[in-house]
């Protein structure tokens, strides 16, 4: 597996487990997510790393929303 990341540019819906169910939030604009590289090219909810949290998002979310980040620039 191949994680790739992405710095999302506009605030975006995720949902967040909480208590057993999921909770729909809002992601802001600067959060660095990290997305399974088979995945993203996806139309389905996707589950996403963010914060040291898994995460279930939008590919295509993902993919308009976000910008993808260098390799260098995604190791700082």
């Amino acid at each position: 597996m191949r994680f790739l990341k992405y710095r999302i540019t506009t605030p975006t819906i995720a949902l967040f487990p909480v208590d057993g169910r999921h909770v729909a939030r809002t992601v802001p604009d600067g959060a660095l997510v990290s997305i399974d590289e088979s995945l993203l090219n996806q139309n389905k909810l996707v589950e996403v790393l963010w914060n040291e949290t898994r995460v279930m998002m939008f590919a295509q979310d993902v993919r308009t929303r976000g910008e993808k980040l260098a390799d260098e620039e995604a190791l700082r």
